[in-house]
């Protein structure tokens, strides 16, 4: 089958380009013939996957107006490819199927500051979501989480008929458990200057204030607990917070280059206080490696949390109090409770393998 893979840049600098850049490598070793119409790539992705680059030209200046210009151009570069299916992953509004790998951006821009929510880029974006799902150019839609497709049905009046959710796949062979946890967590605690006996909650994000580290540093107050945050560094304010506070002890800041599967196996718990995700890919990746989470109900990824079987649901992720009550709950399970959740987060995810995933893609593609 032709192919064309539409967005605006295909780099590695989001998870949505991780995605696409895996999704057409399996597409290529599959048959499938691709053409990837954008405007930036890097010179080792172009060799790296076979088929036509449609390099259309890219705006200087305004990151609206480039979007504005990418909508305008993709369709007809598609249609002019003679491709028999077209597939878009980012704000385009016109695409045979539109895979949305950053779920409903109405209810994500109620979370930004009130200069950013009505910046011009915000309300075009708002503008080209509701052409997307309200219009008739786009046939068919893939989510990653029930949830998601549920919230734009609702926002947009979407027939729930065009929606076809398909988890993302996760790699279970590098996020696995340690073969021996005791000595891997041993390690790591001391690397990070952390007292090994007490357990030890990861937090992983690049965007702390939707994340939910706010809630989660005020809930550190009452938990005997060690927190490695990792990801992106600290603000001025968050450090002066836990200095204050008395939290300097037991919070970490984690380096960037540390190694994220170490991470999920030597902690105890996942925690994931997020106001809004359409499907964070560390819930399964912990998941993969037997790390149970307490997740917020705010992140299309609960959809496969079973409360209290393979980790806990959060209900209120911005209050800091129910927050610190479900970590305690959890730190207050014995051993063999832990064990028996790390034992069903992993086995709930081993299903998930991109191998289903692209047999899903395909059933999808030849409908």
């Amino acid at each position: 089958m032709k192919l064309a893979l539409i967005h605006p840049q295909i780099i590695r600098s989001t998870a949505v380009e991780t995605f696409l850049i895996e999704f057409a490598r399996r597409l290529v070793a599959a048959g499938h013939e691709l053409t990837y119409i954008t405007t930036l790539t890097t010179p080792q992705i172009g060799a790296a996957l076979p088929g036509r680059w449609e390099l259309l030209p890219r705006l200087r200046g305004s990151a609206t107006l480039r979007l504005w210009h990418f909508n305008r151009l993709a369709p007809r570069a598609a249609m002019e490819a003679g491709v028999d299916l077209s597939i878009g992953f980012g704000r385009t509004c016109v695409q045979d199927i539109h895979r949305n790998g950053t779920g409903c951006h109405r209810l994500y821009g109620n979370l930004l500051p009130l200069w950013q929510r009505y910046s011009v880029r915000h309300l075009y974006e708002l503008h080209l979501e509701r052409r997307l799902y309200t219009g008739g150019e786009t046939l068919r839609f893939v989510t990653s989480s029930a949830r998601v497709a549920s919230q734009l049905q609702g926002i947009h009046g979407t027939d729930g008929g065009r929606f076809h959710v398909l988890a993302p796949p996760v790699e279970t062979q590098s996020f696995k458990p340690a073969e021996n946890r005791a000595n891997t967590r041993e390690i790591l605690c001391r690397k990070l200057q952390t007292d090994p006996a007490k357990p030890v909650l990861l937090f992983i994000s690049l965007s702390h204030r939707r994340r939910g580290l706010e809630p989660l540093l005020e809930a550190m107050k009452s938990i005997d607990a060690t927190l490695w945050i990792a990801g992106k560094g600290l603000n001025a304010a968050q450090r002066d917070f836990i200095q204050r506070h008395g939290l300097a002890a037991k919070i970490r800041g984690v380096p960037v280059t540390m190694n994220l599967v170490e991470l999920y196996q030597s902690a105890d718990w996942f925690v994931h206080p997020t106001q809004y995700d359409a499907f964070s890919n560390t819930v399964l990746q912990s998941m993969a490696c037997g790390l149970p989470g307490i997740v917020s109900v705010m992140d299309g990824a609960v959809d496969h949390i079973r409360n209290g079987e393979n980790g806990f649901m959060l209900y209120h992720p911005q209050q800091p109090q129910e927050l610190a009550s479900r970590v305690q709950e959890a730190l207050d399970l014995g051993e063999t409770a832990w064990q028996s959740l790390s034992t069903a987060a992993r086995e709930t995810v081993l299903p998930l393998t991109w191998e289903r995933h692209m047999t899903a893609w395909a059933a999808l593609m030849g409908s």
